[in-house]
């Protein structure tokens, strides 16, 4: 038995419709190992679909770019650069033309590039993603395995390339954070009179504990304080939250909680309460975010109404 797959492409103007043949599979009698796609002919189907995708992509951006829009004079090509965009699927090399400037645009750039100008980032958010949250679970090789086995990259995935990329995200999520003093601003009950109904309370527990160097060489060598937390809406609709941060290196630390908190849909008018070890720092760290909030310490087995 033979199967073939092929990608039709539609691009919805006056051309007509292509059609790519992207696999063939050759299958024998029913058993166990023939069962469906093997998992290499699975990456070659990705990567195959996915070069027809960008290629007709590209071609379609490109067309849309051939003429200048204030005059409609075909722009003059200047030559062709190549691009490489990296993806979950495969390793995409593209063919970016670049034109001269219409003489109706006097002022600006000599030249330009329309594939420059709109994939300005050479790695595709999803596999920016998918390294960011292996990461975030196993050391940076073994990601780095992980992926290269799962998805077709193309090309060999290193921990150092992983690295690069988690803390290229990182960087922009911190940047994206707002202000520490801001944090629980407008949070207070005036402003929850005209809310609706909130949900029953979300429940935060809250913890400090040290981690230290098996290489240290004195007490306050190698060692750092770690905050981490956890909230879990009672109600059940919502799924829980965990964040964490280093005492010593976070600038922001009501602002992270603050941020947790409003992604859980925590309302101004919503009791929250905060399980601590009662630890001062930690204590401090929801004071006056949230007026309508219980906090319960361990430690002392009493519960103080902020």
């Amino acid at each position: 038995m033979k199967i073939t797959v092929r990608v039709v492409v539609d691009t919805g103007d006056a051309t007509e419709p292509t059609e790519v043949e992207v696999l063939a599979l050759d299958r024998e009698d029913l058993a166990p190992d023939t069962v469906g796609l093997h998992l290499a002919e699975a990456h070659e189907l990705l990567g195959a679909v996915q070069d027809v995708l960008v290629t007709a992509q590209v071609k379609h951006a490109c067309g849309q770019h051939r003429c200048c829009p204030d005059c409609g004079r075909a722009f003059r090509h200047k030559d062709t650069k190549k691009i490489s965009i990296t993806t979950l699927f495969g390793t995409v090399i593209l063919n970016s033309p670049r034109y001269l400037a219409c003489p109706c645009r006097p002022e600006g750039a000599a030249s330009f590039s329309p594939l420059s100008a709109v994939l300005v980032e050479h790695t595709t958010p999803e596999l920016a993603y998918a390294q960011a949250r292996f990461a975030a679970v196993m050391s940076y090789n073994q990601a780095a395995a992980l992926l290269g086995e799962v998805f077709p990259l193309g090309r060999a995935l290193h921990a150092s390339g992983v690295r690069e990329h988690v803390h290229r995200v990182a960087a922009r999520l911190e940047a994206e954070l707002g202000p520490e003093e801001t944090a629980g601003l407008g949070e207070c009950r005036q402003d929850g009179d005209g809310l609706p109904l909130p949900d029953l309370p979300l429940v935060v527990g809250l913890d400090g504990g040290y981690v230290h160097s098996s290489t240290q060489t004195s007490r306050t060598d190698g060692w750092f304080e770690v905050v981490a937390g956890k909230s879990l809406p009672t109600g059940g609709n919502k799924p829980a939250k965990c964040f964490a941060f280093v005492q010593k290196i976070e600038t922001k630390p009501r602002r992270r909680l603050h941020e947790v908190l409003h992604a859980q849909g925590v309302q101004a008018n919503q009791t929250v309460i905060f399980l601590t070890d009662g630890g001062e720092d930690i204590r401090d760290l929801p004071r006056y975010l949230y007026p309508p909030s219980t906090t319960w310490t361990g430690s002392t087995s009493r519960c103080g109404s902020r």
